[in-house]
């Protein structure tokens, strides 16, 4: 071939040449060869002319500003071009196998094979394969090669026949096929080539690049026998040594084992046996007084004297007095003190957002997110929609591109319903006018869509994304428009994903476009287009920004309605349950029935949620849906509880004490139960009031009203709900019925009997658990789960999926679905350098990565090295490094940067000073060298070692030209499109303020994935902080949320601890026994710990709502225990008897009122 003939439309094409090489003809023609193709061409003949060589160089122009960073690829680009074109030896790797006739009738070159061979290949590839493209986040290779994956590939879509390519079709003959002609295979440059001048830097060569440190997720973890960790196997190993020492020693107590033992060893055990035997001593002399009718809670019968416990006795007795012989009194002050506080209702507000619910105010990563919104952008709004295929079959056809096309001009020409909003108004556009619409209905824009050849131009883009660029000029990668492939092939992606990407602002007003925007489209089309039938067979799923908020606060409604059923539930139980069943007698069971007094009780406790809510709001701040959820629940637990104790032990006084007055059995009742229901509560409120100590407001919130309500809960049970006995004890003794005092029957006297629980557990449940080998069996196997539990403890999960918060019916569950399984692009990651100034040369050392001069540990170069380790960084694509781009785009062989200058400057000889340049800026401006002679070059002594580059006001001056240009075939490095809000300058100091380096982490589908790669980010940030000298931090949309998972697993492990630490000294105070408290302490830190287990087995994490109800696990926990451990200390007999009296008449009213707490009191006991 040599020379051009004729056109194929407005394309030239070679001519048909059989003879020998020939010379240059000019010496303007050597001088372009030189120029083009490099000094192998200064002497000898070639096959090409100059026409030739002028087309050649126009079309690698197009490319240099794509592989040019890197020289050796670089230079395999012009090699391989240039020999196809010029060589001399071109006959013996090029053979024409097609070619077509020119209007004149002259043969043209149609079609060629060239036979490369795999050395000189591999080599190209491997010099071009790791070049980024900053801009796109993406590889030079999707341009020049199509995304391929080895020479053979690259070559292949370089010799597609296509507009701006090729202008006819080559061929590469794989090797396969043998050598029918000798191929060319002269050995490429290496990126890591010996030579400098060809070496390419680390972001565009793994081979010189450092390698990193392991980071910690990268350290082996310790396994025993492959798969049981070695804390799993240290908690077996501890459980199992104890159960051989258990088995020993009852070994060793066996009258057979011990005769064994005497024989072999000629023992005396019988002696020893005596010597070591002990009988039980009392504590006191009252212990040896076994009287069995004295009570258990007589007021008057106290073994065990201990003056603080006597002193809240007479208190309480006082008390009670008080409040039996004036009941309305004390009811009316109650009611007036709630009503008061209540006031602070009018203050009440709920909070909705999100960041202020679960954000502590002093979050780094809050911190963090409001530098990156008030210096650049808030991260943008998406309305995301999935069509997945039903069936399992290929999404795309025809039909279904059509409808698509159809849907999306639907959506662009709708108008919000309040203000005619479209799309337009509240799209982003950074490149002009045009949305940023991510869609495969992008590939056909400038091409127009043909339902014949959809699928060949479909599978064009997918190879090649630059050449079908959307309307705003961005390449389109198929892995974010396309889902439910295998390998790579999109073509059988069984979903279209399509996202409208909206403008965010911190003015109120731009939001607030965009929601109405958004609240529209749902209305309108979203909610209803799954019944269109051109969309049969297809499942369309959506959301928009505001949907999740939306969806959450219908949750919420909705769990209104179960705390209220839960409310009148628990009403009629404990109504039913307070009352006596003494006689299938109507009037008599309507006189015993407590509905009345339950009543009361319920209302207590509403009253005391409503006086902490009203306190709360006093404050200003705004209340939180998970009081209203969760605390009417807690208080009504504790409440209920301390009903029923007074209640029964009010029932059990008035058997024993018949001829006691009303007054005095109340006020014997408060003085008896009043320590154990005071330990209880100052317990809880305690244990609470520490969690307002957490700064997340959620939790700290939840903390106070819980701390306050249970406060104001035990409050008005020892004042208002004894009053209520009173008056209840008084229409009971006088026959009037229930809920209906003014009506008086004559109620048949029926004698008392035991109830039922408290037979149960007399009869059946006590003796069973108190007989001497099952307090040995029950402790051995509460120990093993408590050691079970410690052994999976590690393995608890953390975070909070959003699916669980929504109602099981919302259309975001299955959004959320899909977008697990479907999309393919992990969310954006910044890496924002702050205070960094970028016009300095040791600044731009620090930062860059494809210049010599950049440090070994830039940022570039790190951020590239943690991309090769995705499975411990969560980095999955190449970073946009405004800096590398920027100095690029300087770079005269790019051909970007050309300014004009006055006449003057222009003729002169004389190259302008650094400081003159910068004095004579304001006077350039961007020029076109083809059609202006006055065109000079922004940077003509650029070189890769970064001396003659631009610093101070010189580089602030060329990056205004810079950042407005936008992207374009002719200069893809504009940075108008891809950093128009990357950097933030400071003209006034000739310096940068802050600016921000954006990459994407892999795909996350799952909450780990999330906690995971915030921590991988913070890790790195941290160490190129600590490495370059400045202020690095991450930033993603997602990192302000799951922030506190970095920390909430020792936050929970100080709050639950100081939690049980507080327990401890209140009960050993309050029971005046550090030994009871130890055991009380001993069996909340067992409780929960099994909970904790029990959430590692069925897959709950651990978060900020399950930490809540962790807080109130153990606040119930001790509960129940305290009421047992208090009836045990003031018993008496040996501690077998104190223990099933406690069980008997106060476990029995415990367990009244939950069931659900059975676990946890059946262990008090027997440790």
């Amino acid at each position: 071939m040599r020379g051009q003939c004729g056109l194929d439309g407005w394309t030239p094409l070679n001519c048909i040449y059989n003879e020998p090489a020939v010379e240059p003809e000019t010496e303007a023609f050597r001088q372009l060869l030189v120029e083009t193709c490099g000094a192998q061409y200064e002497t000898g003949p070639v096959c090409c002319d100059e026409d030739q060589v002028s087309a050649l160089a126009n079309q690698v122009k197009l490319a240099e500003p794509i592989v040019a960073s890197c020289p050796a690829c670089w230079s395999n680009f012009m090699t391989f071009w240039c020999s196809f074109t010029c060589s001399p030896n071109q006959s013996t790797f090029v053979n024409v196998t097609d070619v077509t006739r020119s209007k004149d009738n002259v043969a043209l070159v149609n079609r060629t094979d060239f036979w490369v061979g795999t050395n000189f290949g591999s080599d190209f590839y491997d010099s071009c394969k790791d070049i980024k493209f900053g801009s796109s986040n993406g590889y030079a290779m999707d341009f020049i090669g199509g995304g391929a994956k080895g020479w053979l590939g690259m070559v292949s879509f370089m010799g597609k026949k296509q507009p701006i390519g090729s202008p006819f079709q080559i061929d590469f003959p794989p090797p396969e096929l043998g050598d029918a002609l000798q191929r060319f295979d002269a050995r490429g440059k290496a990126c890591n080539d010996s030579d400098p001048a060809y070496r390419c830097a680390c972001v565009d060569c793994e081979a010189v690049c450092p390698v990193l440190p392991p980071s910690p997720d990268e350290r082996p973890q310790c396994f025993v026998g492959g798969s049981l960790t070695c804390w799993a196997f240290a908690m077996v190993s501890l459980y199992s040594l104890v159960l051989l020492i258990s088995i020993i020693l009852t070994l060793f107590r066996s009258r057979l084992v011990g005769r064994l033992v005497e024989r072999w060893f000629a023992l005396n055990l019988d002696q020893r046996d005596s010597r070591g035997s002990y009988e039980p001593v009392a504590l006191t002399d009252d212990d040896m007084n076994n009287d069995e009718n004295a009570h258990l809670l007589d007021p008057d019968h106290t073994p065990r004297r201990y003056w603080l416990n006597a002193r809240l006795q007479n208190w309480f007795y006082k008390q009670g007095l008080i409040c039996a012989r004036h009941p309305w009194a004390i009811i009316v002050a109650g009611l007036l003190f709630v009503i008061l506080c209540s006031t602070g209702w009018s203050h009440f507000e709920v909070e909705r957002d999100p960041i202020n619910l679960w954000v502590s105010p002093s979050s780094r990563a809050l911190a963090e997110k409001n530098h990156f919104d008030s210096h650049f952008t808030p991260f943008y709004r998406a309305t995301q929609l999935f069509f997945v295929s039903q069936s399992g079959e290929p999404i795309a056809s025809a039909d279904h591109l059509e409808s698509l096309f159809s849907l999306e001009d639907e959506i662009r020409t709708m108008t919000s319903e309040d203000h005619g909003y479209t799309l337009d108004d509240v799209c982003f556009h950074p490149n002009g006018d045009a949305c940023v619409v991510q869609s495969v209905t992008g590939y056909w824009y400038n091409t127009g869509f043909d339902p014949d050849t959809w699928r060949d131009d479909l599978a064009a883009c997918i190879d090649e994304p630059s050449i079908c660029l959307p309307d705003f000029q961005q390449p389109l990668k198929p892995q974010m428009v396309l889902g439910g492939y295998e390998d790579d092939h999109y073509i059988n992606a069984t979903a279209f994903v399509v996202t409208f990407v909206l403008q965010n602002s911190l003015d109120p007003t731009v939001s607030s476009k965009a929601e109405e925007w958004e609240k529209t489209l749902l209305r309108k089309i979203l909610l209803t287009v799954n019944s269109r039938p051109e969309w049969e067979g297809v499942r369309i799923t959506f959301s928009t920004e505001s949907s999740l908020e939306t969806e959450l606060n219908k949750s919420s409604n909705t769990d209104a309605k179960t705390v209220i059923i839960s409310y009148i539930v628990m009403f009629v139980y404990a109504s039913v349950a307070l009352g006596k069943f003494r006689s299938w007698n109507p009037k008599r069971f309507a006189v015993d029935t407590k509905f009345g007094l339950g009543i009361c009780g319920i209302l207590i406790v509403i009253f005391s949620v409503s006086t902490a809510v009203g306190l709360f709001s006093f404050t200003g701040k705004k209340t939180t849906l998970i009081i209203a959820e969760v605390i009417p629940f807690l208080v009504l637990a504790v409440g209920v509880d301390n009903i029923f104790i007074l209640c029964h032990e009010y029932e059990r006084r008035e058997e024993s004490e018949e001829d006691g007055t009303i007054e005095e059995r109340l006020a014997k009742t408060l003085g008896k139960m009043g320590p154990s229901i005071l330990l209880s509560s100052l317990s809880e409120t305690i244990a609470f009031g520490l969690g307002t100590l957490v700064t997340m407001p959620a939790v700290s919130s939840f903390a106070f009203v819980a701390s306050v309500a249970i406060l104001i809960d035990f409050i008005l049970q020892v004042t208002c709900f004894v009053s209520c006995m009173a008056l209840d004890a008084s229409r009971a003794k006088a026959d009037r019925l229930d809920c209906m005092p003014c009506i008086r029957v004559s109620a048949p006297a029926v004698p008392e009997k035991e109830g039922f629980l408290e037979r149960i557990c007399r009869v059946y449940y006590v003796p069973a658990i108190l007989a001497r080998k099952s307090r040995y069996l029950i402790c051995l196997f509460f120990l093993g789960l408590f050691m079970f539990a410690l052994a999976i403890i590690p393995e608890l999960s953390l975070g909070l999926d959003q699916r669980i918060a929504l109602p099981s019916d919302s259309y975001l569950v299955p959004y959320f679905n899909d977008l697990d399984v479907y999309f393919n692009m992990g969310p954006p990651v910044y890496f924002v350098v702050e205070g960094a100034n970028m016009t300095e040369r040791e600044t731009q050392k620090k930062i860059c990565g494809r210049f010599s001069a950049c440090e070994e540990l830039s940022l570039a170069n790190v951020l590239e090295q943690e991309r090769k380790r995705p499975q411990v960084s969560y980095i999955g694509e190449p970073t946009s490094v405004w800096l590398d781009e920027y100095l690029h785009w300087l770079n005269p062989n790019v051909g970007c940067c050309f300014i004009k200058q006055d006449t003057a400057s222009v003729k002169s000889n004389i190259r302008p000073s650094p400081l003159e340049r910068a004095f004579l800026k304001s006077r350039y401006h961007l020029c076109d060298p083809d059609f202006d002679d006055h065109c000079n070059e922004c940077m003509p002594d650029w070189s890769t070692s970064m001396e003659n580059l631009p610093e101070g006001t010189e580089f602030l001056n060329f990056y205004d030209l810079w950042i407005h240009m936008p992207p374009d075939e002719n200069c893809p490095l504009g940075g108008k499109a891809a950093f128009g809000d990357a950097i933030v300058v400071d003209r006034e100091h000739v310096s940068t303020k802050t600016s921000h380096f954006r990459t994407f982490h892999t795909p996350l589908r799952t909450q780990h994935d999330f906690i995971a790669a915030h921590a991988s980010a913070r890790r790195i940030a941290n160490d190129m902080s600590t490495n370059l000298g400045v202020h690095v931090y991450p930033y993603s949309v997602f990192y302000v949320f799951f922030e506190q998972y970095s920390y909430i697993s020792l936050m929970a492990f100080e709050l639950l601890g100081v939690a049980i630490l507080t327990i401890f000294i209140v009960t050993s105070t309050l029971l005046g026994s550090i030994r009871s408290g130890v055991i009380v302490m001993g069996v909340v830190v067992l409780i929960l710990v099994d909970v904790v287990g029990v959430m590692t087995l069925w897959g709950v994490s651990l978060n900020a709502v399950s930490l809540v109800n962790l807080i109130i696990c153990v606040g119930i926990s001790v509960e129940f225990c305290c009421h047992i451990a208090r009836g045990f200390m003031v018993a008496s007999g040996s501690r077998e008897e104190r223990a099933a009296r406690s069980m008997t008449e106060v476990g029995s009213s415990v367990k009244s009122p939950l069931g659900v707490g059975a676990s946890q009191k059946r262990r008090m006991p027997v440790c």
